[in-house]
């Protein structure tokens, strides 16, 4: 006799990553009711859900970009209870505050994911492998294609790029995105070479 098919702990529908036992939304793209935001990139926390959850260094910053909002912190390995699922987040090392999230239920274990980087850049958390039954993984740069240098390569040729420029009377301009990118910089840029300044759009989310 065939087995009743199972209902999967978390789907996709039109407003995002869905878990119906709890009426929870993971990073969700249209308006819930209540959202487990992963990081503050604007392509995961959007605004006009009715209450938000997230890692309680990512509460500033989607109050920034999304204003006055119904938003809970919480700590890494910190779980919570909703409607008999319980969720916790854990360390993803994309940005400041980002996390996986861990959803158990019955005994099954999910984890999304969010975006992550396994190289610890000194600032957002290092990423924590966690063990489960369903691993659902962002995969941006997933490609054989995207084959990144050690970051120490990078910082290192960055910094000397700026001690020459300098050394010629040069002003050294580097772009990055105002959250994430900026920070990582201003992190492993050798301030001994001179003064950093940053836009105000970097300043504001400093």
């Amino acid at each position: 006799m065939a087995q009743p098919k199972k209902t999967p702990l978390l789907c996709f529908n039109d407003r995002g990553i869905y878990c119906e036992v709890a009426n929870v939304y993971l990073d969700p793209w249209r308006a819930v009711d209540n959202a487990i935001i992963t990081h503050g990139h604007a392509d995961h926390s959007r605004w006009g859900h009715k209450n938000y959850i997230t890692h309680h260094l990512n509460v500033p910053i989607i109050r920034h970009r999304l204003g006055e909002i119904n938003v809970a912190g919480v700590e890494w390995g910190e779980t919570f209870m909703v409607n008999g699922v319980k969720f916790s987040l854990h360390p993803a090392g994309h940005i400041v505050g980002s996390s996986q999230v861990r959803v158990e239920y019955k005994g099954e274990v999910w984890v999304f994911t969010g975006d992550y980087k396994t190289e610890d850049d000194g600032i957002s958390g290092v990423y924590e492998p966690v063990k489960c039954h369903t691993f659902i993984t962002e995969c941006t740069f997933g490609l054989p294609a995207f084959n990144w240098l050690p970051q120490k390569e990078v910082f290192d040729d960055m910094n000397a790029w700026w001690a020459e420029n300098k050394a010629e009377g040069k002003t050294s301009v580097i772009f990055g995105y105002t959250l994430g990118k900026a920070q990582r910089i201003i992190k492993h840029l050798d301030q001994s070479i001179g003064k950093v300044y940053t836009h105000g759009a970097v300043e504001n989310m400093n």
